[in-house]
């Protein structure tokens, strides 16, 4: 589990990265204001790629909790990554100081969530379960 996990986080962090380099050249400095914040602040690489391996860290213990106590681990686990990516495609316009910020960092969101949440799904398939 861990070593898919790994892989899916290993790519998620090369096409965040690149997304991050995209969205910077086209729309400039990504500037937002976190909850409960008065300062704007920009969102930088370094925070893209943490904020990437910290959920994919969440996704696998997620996973390995799916695996062990449920019968349909992957169905699970695909429902819950599912929900999780809705509800966290509000909060960028809600911090976001343009509207284009705020549809590059749901770029951002699905770009780290399709290789992480593909590999764990993959793998909950293929192992069996407990």
């Amino acid at each position: 589990m861990f070593k898919a996990g790994a892989i899916g986080i290993g790519i998620a962090i090369i096409g965040v990265g690149i997304a991050f380099f995209i969205a910077d050249a086209i729309s400039g400095p990504l500037l937002v204001t976190p909850p409960g914040g008065d300062e704007v602040q920009e969102v930088n690489v370094g925070l893209a790629i943490f904020s990437t391996v910290f959920a994919g860290v969440i996704g696998i213990g997620i996973a390995a909790v799916c695996k062990q106590f449920l019968s349909n681990p992957a169905a699970a686990f695909l429902g819950i990554c599912a929900v999780a990516l809705i509800i966290y495609a509000i909060l960028p316009f809600t911090a976001s100081e343009e509207v284009s910020t705020g549809i590059w960092l749901n770029v951002m969101h699905i770009v780290a969530a399709v290789p992480i949440v593909g590999s764990l799904v993959n793998e909950l398939r293929t192992e069996p379960t407990a």
